[in-house]
């Protein structure tokens, strides 16, 4: 320092020079996206278990309203048998019987074991109606069918029960060129032709039948001991002509 000046030597001192690292400045922060991004995606996660959710549950109520249903309907139908003691069912399929299958159905007394059985049937269906007897057929519940034609041609079926009783069923009336019949089933006819056709074929007659064919007026249908049919062929004389197992 000067003595005439008072302002102190600022002249510094040379030291030695300490290198100074520099302070670097902190990197601006990246924005938080991957945050976002997972809360976006996390959101849309979510909200496909809330529809997969919704929709099971859906799907669930809408099952349990059809098993609803399903219990309601089976309760229904358990309420019909408990009160009725039986179930009903549909369809079958079923055909109905008809007096055709004859083997299949009959069973015990079907059918007549003598001519006098017959005659005995004819004698009711002819107290009830005019003719004289061209057919006789049983019926599987024990009844009979007995064709009469008048002697105009007029035809009536008269129905016999198997307590005997009679009733008309149908007639016809004689319509032109119509003609008393030829061959007719009266007793006398029954006996030749029933002992014939039984002394052929052993079993029940099931029907028999007169037309007015010359050569072979007379068909008895017999059914045999195993539940066949046999349709034995007379002549007017009570000749067996043809004895011919029916299908």
């Amino acid at each position: 320092m000067s003595e005439n000046n008072t302002t102190p030597d600022r002249t510094p001192t040379t030291d030695a020079t300490v290198p100074m690292t520099p302070i670097a400045e902190a990197p601006a922060a990246a924005p938080k996206r991957r945050g976002r991004t997972a809360l976006v995606t996390g959101g849309a996660a979510f909200g496909a278990l809330l529809l997969m959710g919704g929709g099971v549950a859906a799907g669930s109520a809408m099952a349990d309203d059809r098993d609803d249903q399903l219990d309601s309907v089976s309760s229904s139908q358990r309420s019909d048998v408990a009160s009725t003691g039986s179930t009903t069912t549909t369809d079958v399929s079923d055909d109905t019987e008809t007096d055709d299958d004859v083997p299949a159905a009959a069973s015990g007394d079907f059918g007549a074991a003598s001519a006098s059985d017959l005659s005995a049937i004819a004698d009711a269906a002819t107290g009830v109606a005019k003719g004289a007897p061209t057919g006789i057929d049983a019926n599987r519940d024990g009844s009979w069918d007995v064709s009469l034609t008048a002697a105009d041609g007029a035809e009536t079926e008269v129905r016999v029960g198997a307590d005997g009783t009679a009733v008309v069923s149908e007639t016809e009336p004689a319509e032109a060129g119509d003609r008393a019949p030829k061959n007719v089933l009266d007793a006398t006819t029954l006996s030749t032709m029933i002992d014939a056709a039984l002394a052929e074929q052993p079993g029940r007659v099931i029907d028999i039948d007169a037309d007015d064919d010359n050569r072979s007026p007379f068909d008895v249908s017999i059914l045999t001991g195993d539940r066949k049919i046999v349709e034995v062929t007379l002549d007017a004389s009570g000749k067996v002509l043809a004895t011919e197992l029916d299908d």
